[in-house]
């Protein structure tokens, strides 16, 4: 030990001068690693890699470049455009090189790069496959114009199209169709949305009402004009608006009175009388079979029967309304109707026969009637005992039963007959006897 202290005391002091060759192995080693080690401020094997990498694809893409013998074969007549030369005053033809563009690729064409300029590289390359070919120097400025006209037109056509993981998103674009614009309230309008490139949708009818569906249905059922807007969103947070205005018809509206009001029937004539408002013509529906379009008039039915009356109008629009009656002739101008009470004579029977006098004592039980033909009218007791009986209008019952005189009390009457028109009835209710 003390033996390697004193070596290690006497050489701590002393200076080791490697030679040239071997400073020269331990810079080139350390090179190679610093090169083979990313480090984006000195130059190493992947920016070379990156550099190689992007020489091919350019090299790919000129040797996949049509040339322009191969661009005038492939030019139909029609797209082709004559140009002046203007060194040898002959005309050149030219491919307008703008149609049918595709992007083929094959394994064999493939080539590695590394991951972080992939996106940068179909960035790249397709917008090389959207442009048109450059034009060569010697063209005109009218011609250059020309395909940049058509290469704006190819990007607007190529929508949705997928070129090497990118898409092109075709422009949005608001526009709708209505099933109607015109209509008589209540009008039922569908909406069908024909809006391009879209998330969302948004409308407003113009009356107070709003919808997000796609393609709403609604109901107007005001007359005026209503502006209904439809806005489209998309979700990059761009949107387009349209709109158009449905115009709706007020309704007229149909109403009529008949005179007499209780006509008898086939006897009297019919005038119906038309008050119908906002109309401009009418048809008339008797109920028999028979219509008029007379706007108020006067009718005579054959026989009588449940008829059921109809009035429809039609306003200058179109817009239409109606009202119906029915069995608008059920009493007809005829009738038959009985008392509930009566407080006979106490003086002795009367034999039924009535006048304006034993009317004012309500002393005779009968009917008011009109129009009556024929008639019968039985009166029984509460237990269901025939006491009384007529087929004469002119005569009711005196509250007398064999000559005597009926207790006070609660009796039933029944009656049946024709009208002269022909109806029959048949009635039946309570009558109370009092006794003075």
């Amino acid at each position: 030990m003390e033996l390697e202290e004193l070596f290690r005391s006497k050489l701590e002091s002393a200076e080791l001068i490697p030679g040239g060759s071997v400073r020269g192995n331990l810079m080139s080693k350390l090179g190679r690693k610093e090169f083979l080690r990313f480090n984006p401020a000195r130059a190493n094997i992947y920016y070379v890699g990156g550099i190689i990498a992007a020489g091919l694809a350019a090299g790919l893409l000129l040797t996949t470049r049509p040339s322009p013998e191969s661009m005038k074969q492939n030019v139909p007549p029609s797209d082709k455009i004559i140009l002046a030369d203007s060194t040898s005053n002959k005309a050149a033809t030219i491919n307008a090189v703008t149609e049918n563009i595709s992007a083929k690729s094959s394994a064999s064409d493939k080539v590695a790069v590394p991951e972080k300029n992939n996106r940068q590289s179909k960035r790249e390359t397709t917008a090389n496959i959207v442009s048109v070919q450059s034009v060569p120097d010697h063209h005109t400025t009218s011609l250059k114009d020309d395909f940049l006209l058509k290469n704006r037109q190819i990007r607007e056509q190529l929508t949705a199209t997928d070129l090497n993981g990118f898409t092109l998103q075709k422009k949005i674009s608001s526009s709708f169709e209505a099933s109607a614009v015109t209509g008589c309230m209540p009008m039922k309008v569908k909406f069908t949305n024909l809006s391009a490139a879209f998330d969302s949708s948004y409308w407003t009818f113009g009356d107070g009402g709003y919808s997000a569906l796609t393609n709403p249905e609604w109901i107007f059922d005001m007359q005026g004009e209503y502006k209904v807007v439809l806005t489209v969103f998309r979700k990059d947070g761009s949107q387009s608006t349209t709109s158009q205005v449905i115009t709706v018809f007020p309704k007229p509206v149909a109403r009529f009175e008949i005179n007499p009001d209780n006509p008898i029937i086939p006897d009297d004539e019919v005038h119906f009388m038309n008050y119908s408002m906002d109309a401009i013509r009418c048809r008339w529906e008797f109920g028999d079979g028979k219509e008029s379009e007379t706007w108020e008039p006067v009718y005579k039915y054959a026989h009588f029967d449940n008829f059921n009356l109809r009035l429809i109008v039609w306003s200058e629009h179109g817009c239409a309304d109606s009202l119906a009656v029915l069995n608008a002739f059920a009493g007809s101008g005829s009738y038959i109707k009985f008392p509930n009470a009566f407080i006979p004579n106490p003086d002795g029977p009367a034999g039924g026969f009535y006048s304006s006098k034993s009317d004012e004592a309500a002393q005779v039980f009968h009917p008011v009637t009109s129009g009556v033909s024929d008639y019968q009218l039985r009166i029984f007791t509460k237990t269901g005992m025939l006491i009384f009986e007529s087929n004469d209008i002119n005569v009711g019952w005196d509250g007398y039963n064999k000559g005597q005189l009926c207790e006070s009390g609660v009796y039933v009457w029944k009656v049946r007959g024709t009208y002269k028109n022909g109806e029959q009835f048949v009635k039946m209710g309570d009558l109370t006897l009092l006794r003075k």
